[in-house]
């Protein structure tokens, strides 16, 4: 007797772009048979109650005929016919034509997956984020399709592990490492400039003063994302006027290197004052900054504004560059970048999770090839008697 070694599975890379397939469902009539077909395969079954993930067996139309979480007819009831986007409460299939035909789609590590599989047979996997409707946190998966028969019939395996908790982990550690040995080079740049003859101490001393306030700037923010991720996150709720908060955020990028050849216009802010907590304010404006100046090439121009926004203040970061159709579909989803070779991925993902969760606002953006983009953060201003009372508390 001898074993054969099955080989691995084909491996889609993040972010690989695939065709939309064909929308076309087939009737209830075809589901409840397929249903019946894959019930009496023994096999199915065994690796139905054998999976430690959510497994999901799949007719040619991608619509469900079987799945592991429900284990008798009137739960299966509730899913069968349905594509796997449905199952989870993907935002995207609440397009017309259901999951698998919206434009965010295109990218989506699970869809890629499947009509790999059909076409190669053989498994192949990808990694898959799913926003659920209602959920502000998205879940990421590790797709495997597999092909199979059952009674001469094909279908397809759809195995989904959820990787949130180790994707998480190592996109924090990514951003974080990358941020701190960027200020750490500085650092010790700045310090050997000091050791030679004809140091310029002065500006040197500036430097490595501004360097030391990043670092630490970078670990509060590092931190600050990690207690929220786990929703152990308090707010420290204050007065902040808002013409002071763009005047640290406009401090933060004085000497920083990020600004480099580029020009950082802050516009004036309405005399408004918000009952919110500062910090988390500044580094979600830094954040969004930080993102417009990394856009924007040397010679241009990123602008902030402030303004009265329909009961609260408006502050917007707007860069001449556009964003790609295909990606603002999914630019608020933790560990998708543009940039992920350099290391980055939880800018617009920490903003948003920051911004709402925890200031109470609005976190947005517009972009289109004729007016570039701007990212937006809507926080509303609190009744007067709150007001007076965070005034009071911030004076006294």
């Amino acid at each position: 007797m001898s074993l054969e070694l099955r080989p691995r599975p084909e491996r889609l890379p993040t972010g690989h772009r695939h065709p939309l397939p064909d929308s076309r469902r087939a009737e209830p009539e075809e589901i409840d048979r397929e249903v019946a077909l894959v019930a009496r395969s023994p096999v199915v079954g065994a690796l139905l109650d054998a999976a430690d993930a959510v497994l999901l067996v799949l007719d040619r139309h991608r619509q469900v005929v079987a799945f592991n979480a429900c284990r008798d007819g009137t739960a299966l009831g509730h899913v069968a016919g349905l594509r796997p986007g449905e199952v989870l409460g993907c935002t995207q299939a609440q397009h017309p034509g259901g999951c698998g035909t919206a434009r965010a789609c295109e990218s989506c590590g699970a869809l890629g997956a499947i009509t790999a599989s059909a076409g190669l047979g053989r498994p192949v996997e990808a990694e898959c984020l799913v926003t659920s409707a209602g959920s502000r946190t998205p879940f990421e998966f590790n797709a495997r399709a597999t092909p199979i028969e059952v009674g001469g019939e094909p279908f397809t395996v759809l195995s989904l592990r959820d990787i949130s908790s180790e994707k998480r982990r190592d996109a924090l550690e990514q951003v974080f490492f990358h941020d701190l040995l960027n200020t750490v080079a500085g650092l010790r740049g700045w310090a050997d400039h000091l050791r030679r003859p004809a140091a310029d101490v002065p500006r040197a001393t500036e430097r490595l003063d501004a360097l030391s306030r990043q670092l630490e700037r970078e670990i509060r923010d590092h931190r600050a994302l990690i207690l929220a991720e786990a929703g152990t996150l308090v707010p420290q709720r204050g007065a902040a006027a808002a013409a002071a908060v763009l005047e640290e955020v406009e401090a933060v990028f004085v000497r920083h290197a990020v600004a480099r050849d580029r020009t950082l216009e802050i516009g004036g802010a309405p005399r408004l004052e918000l009952e919110t907590d500062r910090g988390l304010l500044v580094r979600v404006l830094v954040n969004m900054v930080r993102n417009a100046l990394e856009a924007t090439p040397p010679g241009g121009t990123v602008r902030v504004a402030c303004e009265a926004w329909s009961g609260g203040v408006r502050f917007a970061v707007h860069n001449a560059g556009a964003i790609p159709p295909a990606v603002q579909a999914r630019i608020f989803q933790r560990s998708f970048s543009t940039k992920a070779e350099r290391g980055r991925g939880l800018g617009t993902y920490g903003m948003k999770l920051l911004g709402e969760r925890y200031l109470g606002g609005e976190v947005s953006f517009v972009s289109t090839e004729e007016a570039g983009t701007t990212f937006s953060l809507c926080l509303p201003l609190p009744p007067p008697s709150a007001f007076d009372a965070a005034r009071r508390a911030a004076t006294a």
